[in-house]
């Protein structure tokens, strides 16, 4: 869209690209592992893990930033808890 000019393109200043970098890293880095894990795992087993991502983004956010989850966030871990762990009973073996 910016090539085109359909959206006009942002300003980042140099505080705000570093704000961002530490993020982007991470982001890479957790695409990088779990292509390394397809090879190594079930996709199933794989697909479990990514599926506890944002239960871990909570509390890695309450642990880190102090940043408190609602009533609302926190029930809304329950059916993504219970799929994992259903899946998890399914499976018959892990290697």
């Amino acid at each position: 869209m910016w090539t085109l000019n359909l959206h006009k393109r942002p300003k980042i200043s140099g505080a705000q690209l570093l704000a961002i970098l530490p993020l982007a890293m991470v982001h890479t880095l957790g695409n990088l592992f779990t292509n390394m894990s397809l090879g190594k795992v079930s996709v199933s087993f794989t697909h479990m893990i990514k599926a506890m991502e944002p239960f871990f983004s909570v509390v890695l956010s309450a642990m880190f930033l102090r940043e408190m989850p609602t009533p609302w966030v926190v029930t809304s871990f329950l059916p993504i808890a219970g799929g994992v762990a259903l899946a998890s009973m399914t499976k018959a073996s892990f290697n």
